[in-house]
């Protein structure tokens, strides 16, 4: 009768330790972040656009990112009827005055697109959309271009005036922040995914730190935001392993830092004389 009892106890133990593991389960595959840091920076991008086209007087205007590493463009963010259709639009590398901007680094303004030969006239045939004045200007960070910001026509029907040099320099101003929150965005997208591969990897740390620097040596991401994660997978590892890990990390890192704020230094007095 014991035996029975307690083959009856294990049974019922085992199935509550299923019962919560599967709960466990459900409940980690429930968790989503995905676009709880993106989202809004988007929105501060799309509202800081409609600011931007307004001071340019534009009638339309968009945000261009990178779209893999090829230097095709995407639309992310567009003030326009026709925001919906765009954001389905990919531009192929090399493409269009967008293209040329993004690859070039240089800011453009044309009067009249249909005199462009660089302009590149599917967007408008996927739209219905009749571009004629365009003013296109590199988004930059680090030194690098990260995407385009582009105005197109003016308020009304055409002809219509071309854009002036003070709304270039205008649309340049803009340019710098929205590059520092596009960014900021494209950062934020790739933590997303990589919280999510974590929180839902059930092997030990170091199988899934293993397994996320392997997912991101091969993800459609900037590299420079892929390096920075793959240094913090690598400082996480080395830290995880003790007091004497973390305090070399430490020490390596403050004199880094040292260094780099001597070199910053040098370099401002050597040309500011």
């Amino acid at each position: 009768m014991s035996d029975n009892k307690n083959t009856e106890l294990n049974q019922g133990a085992a199935a509550d330790e299923e019962t919560h593991s599967a709960a466990m389960r459900e409940a980690i595959s429930a968790i989503d972040v995905s676009h709880s840091l993106s989202e809004p920076l988007k929105r501060a991008v799309d509202d800081l656009l409609g600011v931007a086209a307004q001071s340019v007087g534009s009638a339309d205007g968009s945000v261009l990112i990178r779209d893999g590493n090829e230097g095709g463009l995407k639309f992310l963010v567009a003030v326009s009827e026709l925001e919906e259709e765009l954001l389905k639009i990919r531009i192929p590398p090399g493409k269009g005055i967008a293209g040329l901007v993004f690859s070039s680094g240089q800011p453009m303004a044309v009067n009249d697109v249909s005199e462009e030969g660089s302009f590149w006239s599917q967007a408008d045939k996927k739209t219905g959309f009749k571009t004629v004045t365009l003013l296109a200007t590199p988004l930059r960070t680090r030194n690098e271009t990260i995407g385009v910001l582009e105005f197109v026509n003016r308020p009304g029907e055409p002809p219509y005036p071309p854009f002036t040099p003070e709304e270039m320099d205008r649309a340049a101003r803009f340019a710098d922040i929205i590059a520092r929150l596009v960014d900021a965005y494209e950062l934020a997208v790739l933590i997303e995914s990589v919280f999510d591969r974590a929180v839902k990897t059930t092997s030990n740390s170091s199988e899934m730190r293993s397994d996320l620097r392997d997912w991101l040596g091969s993800v459609d991401a900037p590299p420079e935001h892929r390096e920075l994660l793959m240094l913090t997978i690598c400082l996480t590892e080395i830290v995880s392993r003790g007091e004497a890990e973390r305090e070399m990390c430490r020490d390596l890192l403050e004199t880094i830092s040292r260094f780099t704020e001597k070199r910053s230094a040098s370099s401002s007095s050597y040309f500011n004389f």
